[in-house]
């Protein structure tokens, strides 16, 4: 017997299909073709250039951009591995996070520590970490360097939509800086 939820969905994709505002694309065929829209026929997905829908599809994790781990300095992520699997599992996104704080003590009361960061840490003083502060009118350039590799690698090969978050917001939140809700 057939689900009618099967049913509608396929009548509801060949209907997108048909009227040519956004075809939906075929799994594996997929290059990115500039910025991403909502579909005008079926706002619960995008489209870009080429008309087809594109439903995005990601495995998430915290360390795609920075190290984080236990120690400092945490170990080095293997963004390779992860893109490799990425793409092995035909996944179309990545997101790429940027943790607020080098050190953040999480509600299991576990400290972990992240980097590199966007500024340089020059003082004067020392930060929390027992580090000198960041220097906020300074950037570090490594960490644009890492970012903007790890963009380009995720564009090679088969086609991965990227985007990069710059602030999270949850770090601020555990150690007192969230600016309350209104």
């Amino acid at each position: 017997m057939v689900r009618p939820s099967l049913v509608l969905a396929l009548a509801l994709e060949l209907a997108v299909a048909v009227s040519g505002e956004c075809v939906a694309a075929q799994s594996g065929n997929l290059q990115a073709t500039g910025p991403l829209r909502v579909c005008a026929r079926n706002p619960r997905y995008f489209t870009d250039s080429s008309g087809r829908a594109i439903y995005l599809t990601a495995a998430h994790t915290w360390t795609n951009l920075q190290d984080i781990g236990f120690t400092d300095p945490p170990p080095a992520f293997d963004f390779d591995g992860y893109l490799r699997f990425l793409m092995e599992h035909h996944y179309n996104y990545i997101r790429l996070w940027r943790w607020e704080t080098p050190k953040d003590i999480e509600k299991d009361n576990r400290i972990r520590y992240s980097s590199p960061h966007p500024w340089r840490r020059t003082g004067p003083g020392l930060a929390w970490d027992g580090k000198p502060k960041f220097d906020l009118t300074t950037f570090d350039e490594d960490y644009f360097v890492r970012m903007r590799k790890r963009v380009e690698a995720a564009g090679d090969g088969e086609s991965m939509f990227r985007s990069c978050s710059l602030t999270d917001g949850n770090c601020n939140s555990r150690i007192g800086l969230a600016i309350p809700s209104t």
